[in-house]
Protein backbone atom coordinates (compact mmCIF):
# COMPACT_ATOMS: atom_id res chain seq x y z
CA UNK A 1 0.00 0.00 0.00
CA UNK A 2 1.57 3.13 -0.89
CA UNK A 3 1.54 6.46 1.23
CA UNK A 4 -1.63 8.02 -0.73
CA UNK A 5 -3.54 4.98 -0.44
CA UNK A 6 -2.60 4.74 3.20
CA UNK A 7 -3.45 8.42 3.66
CA UNK A 8 -6.92 8.04 2.19
CA UNK A 9 -7.87 5.47 4.11
CA UNK A 10 -6.71 6.90 7.32
CA UNK A 11 -8.99 9.87 6.49
CA UNK A 12 -11.68 7.84 4.99
CA UNK A 13 -12.02 5.63 8.24
CA UNK A 14 -11.75 8.54 10.56
CA UNK A 15 -14.58 10.94 8.88
CA UNK A 16 -16.90 7.36 8.88
CA UNK A 17 -16.43 7.36 12.70
CA UNK A 18 -16.42 10.90 13.35
CA UNK A 19 -19.95 10.46 11.66
CA UNK A 20 -20.93 7.39 13.69
CA UNK A 21 -20.35 10.43 16.72
CA UNK A 22 -22.41 12.86 15.37
CA UNK A 23 -19.02 15.23 14.92
CA UNK A 24 -20.56 16.16 11.24
CA UNK A 25 -18.11 19.09 10.47
CA UNK A 26 -15.13 17.07 11.34
CA UNK A 27 -16.40 14.15 9.55
CA UNK A 28 -16.90 16.18 6.59
CA UNK A 29 -13.26 18.01 6.80
CA UNK A 30 -12.06 14.52 6.82
CA UNK A 31 -13.86 12.78 4.07
CA UNK A 32 -13.23 15.80 1.59
CA UNK A 33 -9.44 14.79 2.16
CA UNK A 34 -10.34 11.57 1.91
CA UNK A 35 -12.31 11.73 -1.51
CA UNK A 36 -9.75 13.90 -2.78
CA UNK A 37 -7.18 11.28 -2.66
CA UNK A 38 -9.04 9.09 -3.61
CA UNK A 39 -10.17 10.55 -6.79
CA UNK A 40 -6.53 11.25 -7.51
CA UNK A 41 -6.47 7.20 -7.23
CA UNK A 42 -8.84 6.65 -10.05
CA UNK A 43 -10.89 5.01 -6.84
CA UNK A 44 -14.52 5.59 -8.22
CA UNK A 45 -16.28 3.62 -5.59
CA UNK A 46 -14.63 4.79 -2.73
CA UNK A 47 -14.89 8.02 -3.68
CA UNK A 48 -18.59 8.03 -4.26
CA UNK A 49 -18.84 6.55 -1.17
CA UNK A 50 -16.99 9.54 0.99
CA UNK A 51 -19.10 11.80 -1.17
CA UNK A 52 -22.40 9.96 0.18
CA UNK A 53 -21.28 10.33 3.21
CA UNK A 54 -20.26 13.93 3.20
CA UNK A 55 -24.01 14.62 1.56
CA UNK A 56 -26.04 12.58 4.61
CA UNK A 57 -23.68 14.80 7.52
CA UNK A 58 -24.53 18.07 5.36
CA UNK A 59 -28.12 16.77 5.82
CA UNK A 60 -27.98 15.82 9.25
CA UNK A 61 -26.74 19.48 9.89
CA UNK A 62 -29.55 20.72 7.54
CA UNK A 63 -27.13 22.54 5.21
CA UNK A 64 -29.54 21.35 2.44
CA UNK A 65 -27.98 22.96 -0.73
CA UNK A 66 -24.57 21.68 -0.05
CA UNK A 67 -26.19 18.47 0.79
CA UNK A 68 -28.10 18.24 -2.23
CA UNK A 69 -25.06 19.64 -4.70
CA UNK A 70 -22.92 16.71 -3.11
CA UNK A 71 -25.83 14.18 -3.26
CA UNK A 72 -25.50 15.02 -6.96
CA UNK A 73 -21.85 13.91 -7.54
CA UNK A 74 -22.25 10.86 -6.06
CA UNK A 75 -25.40 10.15 -7.42
CA UNK A 76 -23.35 10.72 -10.82
CA UNK A 77 -20.76 8.47 -9.72
CA UNK A 78 -22.76 5.32 -8.92
CA UNK A 79 -24.43 5.44 -11.93
CA UNK A 80 -21.20 5.34 -14.02
CA UNK A 81 -20.58 2.17 -11.32
CA UNK A 82 -23.99 1.05 -11.88
CA UNK A 83 -24.60 0.63 -7.66
CA UNK A 84 -28.01 0.33 -7.52
CA UNK A 85 -28.89 0.34 -4.08
CA UNK A 86 -26.47 3.75 -3.91
CA UNK A 87 -28.58 5.13 -7.10
CA UNK A 88 -31.98 4.67 -4.98
CA UNK A 89 -30.62 6.06 -2.13
CA UNK A 90 -29.08 9.13 -3.41
CA UNK A 91 -32.36 9.44 -5.21
CA UNK A 92 -34.36 9.51 -2.76
CA UNK A 93 -32.25 12.20 -0.45
CA UNK A 94 -32.42 14.51 -4.16
CA UNK A 95 -36.14 13.95 -4.40
CA UNK A 96 -36.38 14.73 -0.49
CA UNK A 97 -34.14 17.56 -0.45
CA UNK A 98 -35.69 19.25 -3.74
CA UNK A 99 -39.30 19.12 -2.26
CA UNK A 100 -38.64 21.00 0.63
CA UNK A 101 -37.09 23.45 -1.37
CA UNK A 102 -40.14 23.74 -3.36
CA UNK A 103 -38.40 21.90 -6.69
CA UNK A 104 -41.79 19.58 -7.20
CA UNK A 105 -40.53 18.55 -10.74
CA UNK A 106 -37.68 17.78 -9.50
CA UNK A 107 -38.08 16.14 -6.57
CA UNK A 108 -40.79 13.86 -8.46
CA UNK A 109 -38.11 13.16 -11.17
CA UNK A 110 -35.80 11.82 -8.28
CA UNK A 111 -38.27 9.46 -6.58
CA UNK A 112 -39.19 7.95 -9.65
CA UNK A 113 -35.77 7.18 -9.86
CA UNK A 114 -35.65 5.58 -6.85
CA UNK A 115 -38.77 3.72 -7.12
CA UNK A 116 -37.06 2.25 -10.21
CA UNK A 117 -34.03 1.24 -8.85
CA UNK A 118 -35.43 -0.24 -5.58
CA UNK A 119 -37.94 -2.10 -7.53
CA UNK A 120 -34.79 -3.51 -9.59
CA UNK A 121 -33.40 -4.45 -6.32
CA UNK A 122 -37.11 -5.85 -4.58
CA UNK A 123 -36.09 -3.59 -1.10
CA UNK A 124 -40.21 -3.19 -0.80
CA UNK A 125 -39.82 -1.16 2.16
CA UNK A 126 -37.29 1.66 0.51
CA UNK A 127 -40.04 1.46 -2.04
CA UNK A 128 -42.59 1.90 0.57
CA UNK A 129 -40.76 5.05 1.82
CA UNK A 130 -40.13 6.63 -1.47
CA UNK A 131 -43.91 5.74 -2.82
CA UNK A 132 -44.96 7.80 0.65
CA UNK A 133 -42.33 10.52 -0.08
CA UNK A 134 -43.79 11.04 -3.54
CA UNK A 135 -47.01 11.37 -2.22
CA UNK A 136 -45.70 14.41 0.25
CA UNK A 137 -44.49 15.64 -2.90
CA UNK A 138 -47.34 15.46 -5.00
CA UNK A 139 -49.56 16.92 -1.78
CA UNK A 140 -47.11 19.47 -1.27
CA UNK A 141 -47.25 20.83 -4.52
CA UNK A 142 -51.11 20.47 -4.62
CA UNK A 143 -51.05 24.35 -3.19
CA UNK A 144 -49.44 25.66 -6.31
CA UNK A 145 -51.92 23.51 -8.24
CA UNK A 146 -48.99 21.67 -10.12
CA UNK A 147 -50.70 18.53 -9.26
CA UNK A 148 -53.51 16.53 -9.38
CA UNK A 149 -54.73 15.16 -6.00
CA UNK A 150 -55.17 11.56 -7.33
CA UNK A 151 -51.22 11.49 -7.83
CA UNK A 152 -50.79 12.00 -4.18
CA UNK A 153 -53.61 9.75 -3.13
CA UNK A 154 -52.35 6.79 -5.25
CA UNK A 155 -49.11 7.34 -3.97
CA UNK A 156 -49.96 7.15 -0.12
CA UNK A 157 -51.83 3.71 -1.19
CA UNK A 158 -48.89 2.37 -2.88
CA UNK A 159 -47.07 3.02 0.17
CA UNK A 160 -49.73 1.72 2.37
CA UNK A 161 -50.20 -1.77 0.43
CA UNK A 162 -46.09 -2.13 1.19
CA UNK A 163 -46.30 -1.38 4.62
CA UNK A 164 -49.13 -3.67 5.63
CA UNK A 165 -46.99 -6.49 3.54
CA UNK A 166 -43.82 -5.76 5.57
CA UNK A 167 -45.71 -5.64 9.10
CA UNK A 168 -44.10 -2.22 9.29
CA UNK A 169 -46.64 -0.53 11.48
CA UNK A 170 -45.71 2.76 12.67
CA UNK A 171 -44.51 3.83 9.31
CA UNK A 172 -48.62 2.54 7.58
CA UNK A 173 -50.05 4.37 10.42
CA UNK A 174 -48.64 7.59 9.89
CA UNK A 175 -48.81 7.85 6.02
CA UNK A 176 -52.57 6.70 7.01
CA UNK A 177 -52.17 9.64 8.70
CA UNK A 178 -50.68 11.73 6.00
CA UNK A 179 -53.84 10.24 3.40
CA UNK A 180 -56.60 10.89 5.96
CA UNK A 181 -55.88 14.57 5.96
CA UNK A 182 -55.32 14.63 2.63
CA UNK A 183 -59.06 12.98 1.64
CA UNK A 184 -60.54 15.23 4.36
CA UNK A 185 -59.19 18.06 2.20
CA UNK A 186 -60.63 16.31 -1.17
CA UNK A 187 -64.05 16.08 0.69
CA UNK A 188 -63.75 11.96 0.63
CA UNK A 189 -64.85 11.80 3.74
CA UNK A 190 -65.79 7.85 4.07
CA UNK A 191 -62.43 7.36 2.50
CA UNK A 192 -60.69 9.58 5.15
CA UNK A 193 -62.59 7.96 7.81
CA UNK A 194 -61.49 4.56 6.90
CA UNK A 195 -57.73 5.21 6.86
CA UNK A 196 -57.80 7.42 9.55
CA UNK A 197 -59.16 5.13 12.31
CA UNK A 198 -56.87 2.34 11.44
CA UNK A 199 -54.09 5.03 12.14
CA UNK A 200 -56.13 5.74 15.62
CA UNK A 201 -56.26 1.88 16.28
CA UNK A 202 -52.46 1.85 15.91
CA UNK A 203 -51.97 5.15 17.98
CA UNK A 204 -54.00 4.15 20.76
CA UNK A 205 -52.01 0.95 21.69
CA UNK A 206 -49.09 3.19 21.49
CA UNK A 207 -50.36 5.79 24.11
CA UNK A 208 -49.50 8.50 21.61
CA UNK A 209 -51.62 11.38 23.40
CA UNK A 210 -50.97 13.74 20.57
CA UNK A 211 -51.47 11.95 17.71
CA UNK A 212 -54.60 10.17 19.28
CA UNK A 213 -56.55 13.61 19.82
CA UNK A 214 -55.60 14.96 16.81
CA UNK A 215 -57.07 11.83 14.97
CA UNK A 216 -60.36 12.02 17.44
CA UNK A 217 -60.50 15.47 15.86
CA UNK A 218 -60.02 14.69 12.30
CA UNK A 219 -62.58 12.08 12.66
CA UNK A 220 -64.88 14.48 14.30
CA UNK A 221 -64.51 17.17 11.26
CA UNK A 222 -65.04 14.48 9.07
CA UNK A 223 -68.33 13.48 10.47
CA UNK A 224 -69.19 16.87 10.98
CA UNK A 225 -69.08 17.82 7.04
CA UNK A 226 -70.72 14.36 6.35
CA UNK A 227 -73.72 16.26 8.62
CA UNK A 228 -73.46 13.76 11.54
CA UNK A 229 -73.38 16.22 14.00
CA UNK A 230 -74.10 14.00 16.72
CA UNK A 231 -70.86 11.75 16.14
CA UNK A 232 -69.17 14.74 15.10
CA UNK A 233 -69.82 16.08 18.86
CA UNK A 234 -69.01 12.71 20.45
CA UNK A 235 -65.39 12.22 18.97
CA UNK A 236 -64.44 16.21 19.74
CA UNK A 237 -65.39 15.62 23.06
CA UNK A 238 -63.13 12.74 23.26
CA UNK A 239 -60.25 14.43 22.00
CA UNK A 240 -60.88 16.90 25.19
CA UNK A 241 -61.87 14.12 27.88
CA UNK A 242 -58.30 12.19 26.47
CA UNK A 243 -56.53 15.58 26.92
CA UNK A 244 -57.79 16.01 30.28
CA UNK A 245 -56.51 12.66 31.34
CA UNK A 246 -53.16 13.25 29.88
CA UNK A 247 -52.60 16.20 32.18
CA UNK A 248 -52.37 18.73 29.04
CA UNK A 249 -52.71 22.04 30.13
CA UNK A 250 -55.68 24.43 31.01
CA UNK A 251 -54.94 26.43 28.28
CA UNK A 252 -54.49 24.08 25.57
CA UNK A 253 -57.99 22.50 26.50
CA UNK A 254 -59.41 25.52 26.73
CA UNK A 255 -58.24 26.60 22.78
CA UNK A 256 -59.47 23.49 21.78
CA UNK A 257 -62.88 23.53 23.73
CA UNK A 258 -63.35 27.06 21.58
CA UNK A 259 -62.46 25.43 18.55
CA UNK A 260 -65.04 22.66 18.75
CA UNK A 261 -67.57 25.17 20.08
CA UNK A 262 -66.96 27.06 17.19
CA UNK A 263 -67.77 24.27 14.65
CA UNK A 264 -70.60 22.67 16.70
CA UNK A 265 -72.54 25.92 17.91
Amino acid sequence: MNELESNAKFFFIKGKEDFNNGKYQDCIRNLIYAQEMFTSMGNKEQSAESLFIIATAYSNINQLSQARQIYSQAFSRYKDLNKLDRIGECSYKLGEIYRTEGNFKKSKQYLAEAIEAFTKMSNIEKLADTWKELGVAYQTSLDEGSANPNHSINAYKTAISYYKKLKVYNKLAETQYDLGQLLLSQSKFNDALKVLSEALNYYTKQKDDDNIITLFILIGRAYFNMGKKPKARDYMYKAVEYMRQAQYSPERINEIKKSIFAMLG
